[in-house]
């Protein structure tokens, strides 16, 4: 109809929105996802995401979307569905920064204006389209900021997952090499991202960005002059390291300073049978807890260990226990947490093979992964059964089919 706005879709879960595009002489278009998700971790409930949104915007005859939710793994899902349609898109920041900071750095949230008027603007424009913003470049920037801000691998594995979408190649190499070069720059609980937030953020960063095209315009024409330095953060870092006979890998985060995580290993193949064992006083320092059938599979979809490292700060072991699994550590929390371990215990790696008493050691200076057991040894082993496999459904066909962490732990 003459004079009628563009027609921007909208999750109908999150408040407020609709009547900012309408506002904007926007017709908002509610998309229906669902809340209720199969049972599984972060991963899984992005893929389940993407789909449910593809298939609500399909014959909806939408000139636009607005991307918006309250976690991260549903921000990606949306962003994962955006790219598939292709539609010109504009998302609002999420409550994780780590990603919002990325999504800013790839061109999807806007650094200038609102994110419901811009998205008014770019459905009536016709773009960009998250093809024309994800690329190769883009990704490095959203990496980057990601990292700047203290992003962890729950960060990775929602990149990645993006750019297998937008056919990026060699991405999982590219982490490689940026993740351990990139320190935390900014506390995001700090006044000064509280007073300069992403614009500011990605500011510090000027002269390692690529600059590339936002949904406000390239990106230096639009980021803030003057930004002042923060104060430094007190943080960790993160690093790869891999065993060179086996060709295990993991990614550490670890205190700045630290050279070596090493221990005899109490081995558990779920996360419920590690906090029956931490809650019933049974597991003492020091020691090195393995924590088995977590990842994409596994889990399935990428267990977040939060009630574990729960228990570990309640009984007073979380800075004298390491914890390495083939999931993802929790958000927050104090400890080491060697995580991503790959290929995962439902695959047959070396994490399902290894048993109590076995010895590890990892550099953090070498980047190796060593252990007191011959490889001869460890391959003879029969990997651990999983308890706990889901076998029917959405999330058991996602079990079956799922791709390593770093390489986004989507369907392939």
């Amino acid at each position: 109809m003459l004079g009628t706005g563009p027609r921007v879709g909208v999750p109908a879960a999150v408040p407020g929105l609709a009547d900012s595009l309408r506002g904007s002489g926007a017709e908002p278009v509610a998309l229906e996802v669902p809340r209720a998700r199969p049972r599984g971790g972060v991963a899984l409930a992005r893929e389940w995401v993407a789909d449910a949104a593809q298939i609500s915007c399909s014959h909806r005859r939408l000139d636009g979307l607005l991307l918006a939710a309250e976690g991260p793994e549903e921000l990606a899902g949306l962003a994962l569905s955006a790219l598939r349609l292709n539609l010109p898109a504009v998302a609002a920041p999420c409550s994780d920064t780590h990603l919002s900071a990325a999504l800013a750095a790839l061109g999807l949230i806007p650094l200038v204006g609102d994110p419901a008027s811009v998205a008014v603007e770019v459905a009536r424009g016709g773009g960009p389209r998250p093809r024309d913003l994800i690329d190769d470049f883009s990704l490095v920037n959203a990496l980057r900021a990601g990292l700047a801000l203290g992003g962890g691998p729950e960060l990775l594995v929602h990149l990645s997952a993006i750019a297998r979408e937008a056919g990026s190649v060699g991405f999982s190499q590219t982490l490689r090499v940026i993740t351990p070069e990139t320190p935390q720059l900014v506390e995001p609980s700090s006044g000064w991202f509280a007073e300069h937030g992403t614009p500011g953020l990605l500011a510090l960063l000027d002269d390692t960005l690529n600059d590339t095209g936002t949904v406000s315009g390239r990106l230096r024409e639009v980021l803030p002059a003057g930004v002042p330095e923060p104060p430094p953060p007190t943080g960790s870092r993160l690093t790869f390291v891999e065993a060179r006979a086996s060709g295990a890998a993991a990614l550490c985060r670890v205190d700045e300073g630290q050279a070596e995580v090493s221990g005899e290993c109490r081995v558990y193949h779920s996360e419920k049978f590690a906090v029956r064992v931490v809650e019933g006083d049974f597991l003492e320092a020091p020691c090195l807890l393995v924590v088995g059938g977590c990842g994409p599979r596994g889990g399935p979809g990428l267990t977040r260990l939060e009630r574990l490292s729960r228990v570990l700060e309640e009984d007073g072991l979380a800075g004298s226990v390491p914890v390495l699994t083939d999931g993802l550590p929790p958000r927050s929390g104090s400890g080491t947490w060697i995580s991503l371990f790959s290929p995962e215990a439902a695959a047959g790696g070396v994490i399902a093979r290894l048993r109590d008493g076995d010895t590890l050691r990892i550099s953090l200076t070498e980047g190796r992964i060593r252990t007191g057991v011959e490889a001869g040894e460890l391959r003879r082993r029969e990997p651990h059964e999983l308890p706990d496999r889901i076998d029917t459904g959405y999330a058991a066909r996602y079990s079956r089919t799922a791709l390593p962490a770093l390489e986004g732990a989507g369907f392939p």
